[in-house]
């Protein structure tokens, strides 16, 4: 039995979630960031984690096979990227923008639970969250705000 039958009262939460440490820049040399930060030859890329860049943006992100649960992905992200602020801030200083950015698809109603723990892990890094909603059809909705009741 889910969650919502057991308690109408119970909102569904964000589903494909993922957590990542992004960076943009025009003309961002993804193999700088690689070398600067060394985060894709980390054991956890492996176990969940995975680089991927384009032009003008690369991200180490956490999704379902790291884990489903948001909590979990941003330990996960926190304890991979701590060891690294003084090469994250030696690139924002060089003109980066860097931003912990979590996603998920969402319906009307679904809700994101992150825990005051998490929270304060977060905290920690000092970097900006951002938090991007798509719809089912993977795209995002007409109205950015029509999940929200």
């Amino acid at each position: 039995m889910s969650k919502e039958s057991e308690n109408p009262c119970v909102s569904a939460e964000w589903k494909s979630l993922n957590t990542s440490l992004a960076i943009t820049r025009d003309k961002l040399d993804a193999s700088a960031i690689d070398q600067a930060l060394g985060l894709s030859r980390l054991p956890g890329v492996q176990s969940g984690a995975t680089v991927h860049s384009g032009p003008g943006w690369w991200a180490f992100t956490f999704d379902a096979r790291c884990s489903p649960d948001l909590d979990d992905q941003v330990s996960a992200l926190v304890s991979q990227i701590t060891p690294h602020l003084d090469q994250l801030k030696d690139l924002i200083d060089a003109g980066h923008f860097i931003q912990v950015a979590i996603a998920g698809t969402v319906e009307v109603g679904d809700q994101l639970v992150l825990s005051p723990q998490s929270a304060g892990r977060l905290a920690t890094l000092g970097l900006p969250v951002s938090f991007t909603t798509l719809t089912q059809e993977n795209r995002p909705a007409d109205d950015p705000l029509s999940w929200l009741d």
